[in-house]
């Protein structure tokens, strides 16, 4: 069947459909964002390490703003892989960097920057990410990002994968 289509197709088309063909079991499969190795020495390192004293700070109205529009944060489980969407709004008068954009994994903060790169859109406004497969358990992401400025913004995304708690 594949070959009569192919045959109805003009040189540049079948080409076309050849590539989505094979691409389109890659991009249903996800990949790897946390591997269960980085999930288990974050698992760790959350046990060895005394509770931190949670503090709070007013936002500085010049940084900009993360928004997490999915994982929903806290609350029931996601499956995996996922879907990773976040906002960013910059302060009045200036424009987000898009390079400057990081995602460190876990108290020990492993960088999954590059990793996360090559599967989302990272854009002045924002960054959305597809098929990101994560382990059961708690996570916890460090979102980062800057501003032409100089300025730069944290946001913790935790969320919980699967029915562990």
């Amino acid at each position: 069947m594949m070959k009569r289509v192919l045959q109805g197709l003009s040189a540049g088309g079948a080409a076309l459909a050849l590539l989505c063909a094979s691409a389109a079991p890659a991009m249903a499969a996800g990949f790897d964002l946390v591997t269960t190795a980085e999930a288990q020495q974050a698992a760790q390192a959350e046990k060895t390490q005394p509770a931190p004293v949670r503090t709070r700070s007013l936002p500085k109205p010049e940084a900009p703003a993360i928004t997490v529009v999915s994982p929903a944060p806290a609350g029931r489980a996601v499956a995996a892989p996922l879907r990773i969407e976040v906002a960013f709004q910059p302060a009045a008068g200036a424009r987000i960097v898009p390079s400057s954009f990081r995602v460190l994994y876990g108290l020990l903060k492993i960088d999954l920057t590059d990793r996360l790169r090559q599967h989302a859109t990272v854009t002045e406004s924002g960054v959305v990410v597809d098929g990101a497969k994560v382990p059961e358990g708690q996570h916890r992401l460090f979102i980062q990002v800057a501003d032409d400025k100089g300025n730069t913004a944290e946001q913790e995304l935790r969320f919980r994968v699967g029915g562990a708690s």
